[in-house]
């Protein structure tokens, strides 16, 4: 694939990366604050965003139980919101949904992860993963809060060079809308290839990489064999 079609395949995965999904609750164990809930997404780009990760999740969230229990998620959509736990399973592919938990999370790192999430409230959705705090997406609210708010590291930070990007899922979109990219708008790139160079050593935190996260523990899923 020569580089103008990898890069339209990699933009897909940054314009469609994180878009809500859901699954609906039957027979759930209880959730408390501090867990993180994986879905997948029904967009243009998720045959993109799960080539380039090697996954069916395509979105993430943090849960936070309200004042009567109720679970609530936290999640980076555009803005970034709270959405009830069963409306947030209602929003995507299969009413699919995972459950994870960090291993020994304190109750007090729990609410300082979610302290530190509430900041982003109301915060743009970040369609380019760009590497700024003015725009969020999913993953990196979640990578965010628990590094900021707990002190917990949890995800991988990769080059986007490191991803599966070869692919050529959504480039008529991306064509649309890769001149609009900061970094590239920053650099001056003026085509494709320029624009490429840049994105390939931009970092980002996949839901994947949250997820396959030593530290996690599985609570719940009804994703069958597609479970990580």
């Amino acid at each position: 694939m020569n580089p103008t079609h990898r890069l339209l395949s990699l933009l897909a995965v940054a314009f469609a990366f994180c878009q809500p999904a859901a699954a609906e609750g039957e027979k759930r164990p209880p959730l408390k604050t501090g867990d993180i809930v994986f879905q997948q997404t029904a967009t243009s780009a998720s045959d993109a965003i799960m080539l380039a990760s090697g996954t069916k999740y395509t979105h993430v969230g943090i849960v936070e139980l309200d004042k009567q229990g109720h679970p609530n998620v936290i999640e980076a959509v555009g803005p970034v919101r709270i959405t009830p736990l069963d409306t947030w399973i209602k929003n995507g592919t299969g009413k699919r949904v995972t459950v994870k938990r960090i291993k020994g999370l304190s109750e007090a790192n729990a609410k300082a992860a979610l302290a530190d999430a509430h900041r982003y409230l109301g915060r743009p959705y970040d369609h380019f993963f760009y590497e700024s705090r003015d725009q969020i997406y999913c993953s990196e609210l979640v990578h965010l809060a628990f590094k900021d708010g707990a002190n917990i590291s949890l995800g991988k930070e990769e080059k986007v060079r490191d991803l599966k990007i070869d692919t050529g899922a959504a480039q008529k979109l991306i064509a649309q809308r890769w001149k609009a990219h900061p970094l590239c708008k920053s650099k001056g790139a003026a085509n494709f290839k320029a624009c490429y160079a840049l994105i390939l050593d931009q970092t980002l935190v996949t839901p994947a990489s949250i997820a396959r996260d030593p530290q996690m523990e599985l609570v719940y899923t009804n994703f069958g064999d597609d479970a990580e």
